[in-house]
């Protein structure tokens, strides 16, 4: 099977890596003038789509848009988005901007715990495919699945999409939370479940299914991306605790927060932990009187 990517970044290469070790041959539509090494490629993105009738995009929620644009999939073409969820600018969905940017009938999202630098050097990963189409999936399954990489599937795109934008913002604030002087598991441990719940609330309400937030594409991503001194999101959120203090920390992923808070506040759902972000970040909020006023918040039950 010929499997084409869009993006030659860490993650394209990634995915290219996993249609090899299952048994495909990638093409790699490539920007600027370095092309990924050994792999093959084209700086042309118009040829991946002729060439290959599955297509994952790989890029970033921000650049999708351009990505799709340039290289223009087809009606005979199915679009995979193997990025997080939504898209800041707009807020919509990144399976509805291919749709709104090409003639692709049949779009699906892959998510979970893959990060690619692991992939890139042997290591064992875990994904799951979501569309409403059976036969996308099932493809997917066979473009990826192998002794490297194990693919799930499911049909709930909604909760996937949720669960991609939710995960940036969710590892940032445990990342602010856990390096405020005197935090410690505890508060850890706290901001990783509440928040997995809010996410879970809004998921439902959009439609989407509780359960998928607790999986790969949730709870699963939400390990993976907020592990590691080297994360992104960790350094981010320690940037939002200690201004000034992480060199060159990567800016907080305001603009999905805000984009959740909308979609939150059509469904009537509090998000208080992004919600919080969104505060500190946009505002010049106090992170320890914020988190202060969301230990304050009236007692609840669990899960409500």
């Amino acid at each position: 099977m010929r499997v084409g990517v869009l993006g030659g970044g860490r993650w394209g290469q990634a995915l290219a890596r996993l249609a090899i070790a299952a048994g495909h041959q990638p093409l790699i539509a490539y920007e600027g003038k370095k092309p990924p090494h050994i792999l093959e490629s084209t700086d042309r993105p118009a040829d991946v789509p002729a060439a290959c009738g599955l297509v994952f995009v790989a890029t970033s929620a921000a650049e999708l848009r351009d990505a799709v644009r340039s290289a223009r999939p087809g009606p005979k073409n199915r679009v995979v988005v193997a990025g997080r969820g939504i898209e800041p600018a707009t807020g919509k969905w990144l399976c509805d901007v291919v749709l709104a940017e090409c003639d692709a009938l049949r779009v699906g999202a892959l998510a979970g715990p893959a990060p690619a630098e692991e992939i890139l050097n042997g290591g064992l990963c875990a994904g799951v495919v979501a569309s409403p189409f059976e036969a996308l999936r099932k493809e997917v399954v066979a473009a990826l699945h192998s002794r490297r990489y194990r693919v799930y599937e499911t049909d709930d795109l909604v909760g996937v999409s949720v669960a991609g934008a939710a995960v940036p913002v969710l590892a940032t604030m445990i990342g602010m939370a856990t390096s405020l002087g005197g935090a410690g598991v505890g508060l850890h441990a706290l901001v990783v479940t509440r928040g997995l719940e809010e996410v879970s609330r809004l998921a439902k309400a959009l439609g989407g299914r509780q359960q998928t937030i607790a999986g790969l594409a949730g709870l699963g991503d939400l390990v993976a991306a907020q592990s590691g001194t080297n994360s992104p999101y960790a350094r981010a959120g320690q940037a939002l605790a200690r201004p000034g203090t992480v060199k060159d920390a990567p800016p907080p992923p305001v603009g999905a927060a805000r984009a959740l808070m909308r979609l939150a506040e059509g469904v009537s759902v509090e998000l208080p932990l992004i919600e919080a972000m969104v505060t500190i970040a946009d505002r010049g909020a106090d992170p320890v009187e914020t988190v202060a006023e969301l230990m304050g918040r009236r007692a609840t039950v669990e899960s409500r």
